[in-house]
């Protein structure tokens, strides 16, 4: 059993998002077999009960708050920085002498074997990490979200300029963390290949996003609405806004044209999104929810029209875990192992994915095998179990370089 040093930028219990759940689960897998403290950074809104769950893991929790997060003047001073000085905003956000302290205290007094950065903004605190081995999990390629952002995701000149700034220093900020670190995690081997692209001679492992197959189940016994359409996100994060903006006003008016008793669901906290008018009694906004499971199952199509972004998609694996039938762009489903008419239907225009999904409202049967081949995959390639111990075993190689 060796002493890990696991640092994350959010407290990752409850697992609701993205990030969440996939630190959350590796971290699980690791407490599993060695003795783990965590370093996290809290956001204003989450609060202490994450910590006490996190508490029966790890041998100790001990969380931060993010400076900007409370201080308005230091937000604004922090942003003008990112902006006239080589280091980016989204890192500088986590710029925090409170966390170099934890840091050092904890390598003095629990003599960590190897240090574990989730997410790419902690990787300013390797200085503080010296002669021991360090891990960075990339999440995303994070300078090439700000690029699609920049490219396909603003609506005018001054925002575009802003986030391709942001983009080109976060570009120089992620190859030299990639190059100053001992081992990259990736999540997909599209990631993994532009991360080794970025930084020659870097080491990058894929170390997959993964589903817990016992708890996305198929459900037979809920009734289904085979017109309903359901996407699970919440609009705070960008690339789902973005994705069903582009879906609510370019998607689906062809799709009501064709079948004119189609609805759509969105699960997820929607206060950002405007619903054009002609929808709005098509349209049902479930709002944060406890259990997103009843509102998947009950829907006859999982939409997944996303534009921007880079890693793999959660909410595709729980889809596809839960046997649903799916109908996505490529982006939706960049780095997930699934092919075309095989696991899902993928579609990138309007009118291709307008289309698709108007076929498997007409098709019952191929959108129950479309599921079963889901599900089939899921259970195959991205059990969470299967997952952990590939990161353990990458932990092993680390353990044994040092000793």
């Amino acid at each position: 059993m060796a002493t890990i040093l696991f640092i994350t930028t959010r407290i990752p219990y409850p697992p609701y998002e993205g990030h969440q759940i996939r630190s959350y689960n590796l971290l699980k897998h690791v407490c599993s077999v060695h003795n783990v403290h965590l370093l996290t950074f809290a956001r204003k809104e989450e609060g202490i009960s994450g910590i006490k769950h996190l508490e029966t893991l790890c041998a100790s929790v001990s969380a931060v708050e993010i400076p900007v997060e409370h201080n308005p003047i230091r937000w604004m001073r922090e942003l003008a920085a990112g902006l006239i000085t080589e280091k980016p905003f989204v890192i500088r956000k986590y710029c925090s002498a409170q966390m170099i302290r934890k840091i050092r205290e904890c390598i003095e007094q629990k003599s960590p074997d190897l240090v574990h950065f989730d997410m790419l903004p902690l990787a300013q605190y390797r200085l503080w990490c010296e002669n021991l081995p360090v891990i960075l999990d990339e999440h995303n390629v994070e300078s090439l979200l700000l690029e699609r952002r920049a490219k396909e995701g603003c609506r005018n000149r001054g925002c575009a300029i802003f986030f391709m700034n942001q983009a080109k220093k976060l570009r120089h900020f992620e190859t030299a963390a990639c190059g100053g670190v001992d081992q990259v995690l990736a999540c997909s081997s599209d990631d993994a290949e532009m991360l080794r692209s970025m930084a020659e001679g870097c080491s990058v492992e894929v170390v997959a996003n993964g589903v817990a197959l016992d708890y996305f189940l198929p459900q037979e016994a809920i009734d289904r609405d085979p017109h309903n359409m359901v996407f699970v996100g919440g609009m705070g994060w960008f690339p789902n806004r973005d994705g069903m903006d582009y879906f609510l006003k370019e998607v689906m008016p062809l799709v009501c044209r064709e079948i004119p008793e189609a609805t759509c669901t969105i699960v997820g906290k929607a206060d950002e999104l405007k619903v054009p008018k002609d929808l709005v009694s098509k349209v049902h906004l479930a709002g944060f929810v406890d259990d997103l499971r009843p509102w998947v199952w009950r829907a006859g199509i999982y939409v997944l029209p996303l534009r921007l972004g880079s890693g793999t998609r959660l909410k595709l694996l729980e889809a596809m875990a839960m046997e649903k039938p799916i109908v996505s762009t490529p982006v939706g489903c960049e780095g997930v192992d699934v092919s075309h008419e095989r696991e899902l239907l993928v579609a990138e225009q309007p009118d291709e994915m307008a289309e698709a999904i108007v076929r498997l409202m007409r098709n019952p049967g191929l959108a129950h095998a479309l599921g079963e081949q889901a599900r089939r995959k899921a259970v195959e390639a991205y059990d969470w179990n299967v997952i952990g111990e590939r990161l353990l075993n990458i932990y092993r190689m680390l353990l044994a370089r040092k000793g």
